[in-house]
C-alpha cells in the first residue's frame, strides 16, 4: 500500500517493468534526476526526450509533482551523475541500476540522436553502478530492436513511417 512517502505503482509498471511494490519517492526523485543528466549531457534536452520519459513516469504511476520538479524543471545539464546515482539504494523487485540505464538509454534516443555526450554519460552511469560494458551493449541494442519493432508495425499499418 502507499504512503505520502510511497509511490503506488501501475498496471503499466507491473506488465513493463516487473515492479510490484511501492517505490519510496525519495527514490524517484533521485532517479528521475540521474536520468534526466545522462539525457542532457550533449548540452540541450530536446522536447521528444522530455516528452517521451514524462509519459514514461506518468504510466508507471509517478505523481505530477514528482514529475514537475524533478523532471521538467530540473537542470540536469551540470548534474553531478556520480552523486545523483549515489543517493540511491537499490532495495527494488528488479535490477534498478540496469533500468536507469535502460531508461536512460530510450530517452538520450527519443529525439532520434544518440549522441556521443549521452553515449559517455550512459558510460559512465553503468561504471559507477558496476554494470559491465557487455550489459551496456545489450541494452543498447534492446533499445535498437524496440524502435526497430516499432517502426515495423506502423509500416504493416500502412502508416507514415518515419
Amino acid at each position: 500500500m502507499a504512503t505520502a512517502n510511497t509511490v503506488e505503482v501501475t498496471p503499466y509498471a507491473k506488465k513493463k517493468y516487473n515492479l510490484t511494490a511501492p517505490i519510496e519517492a525519495d527514490v524517484t526523485r533521485n532517479y528521475s534526476r540521474a536520468i534526466v543528466a545522462i539525457a542532457s549531457a550533449d548540452g540541450k534536452l530536446a522536447q521528444e526526450e522530455l516528452d517521451w520519459f514524462v509519459e514514461e513516469q506518468r504510466l508507471v504511476g509517478i505523481p505530477s509533482d514528482i514529475i514537475e520538479e524533478n523532471i521538467i524543471k530540473y537542470d540536469g545539464r551540470n548534474a553531478n551523475i556520480e552523486e545523483l546515482l549515489g543517493g540511491l539504494h537499490y532495495d527494488f523487485p528488479l535490477n534498478v541500476r540496469r533500468c536507469i540505464l535502460y531508461q536512460a538509454i530510450k530517452m538520450s534516443r527519443a529525439d532520434g540522436i544518440y549522441h556521443d555526450k549521452e553515449k559517455a554519460a550512459v558510460a559512465q552511469a553503468a561504471q559507477v553502478l558496476g554494470i559491465e560494458r557487455n550489459v551496456v551493449i545489450s541494452l543498447e541494442s534492446l533499445v535498437e530492436i524496440e524502435e526497430s519493432a516499432d517502426r515495423l508495425r506502423l509500416a504493416m499499418f500502412e502508416t507514415d513511417v518515419q
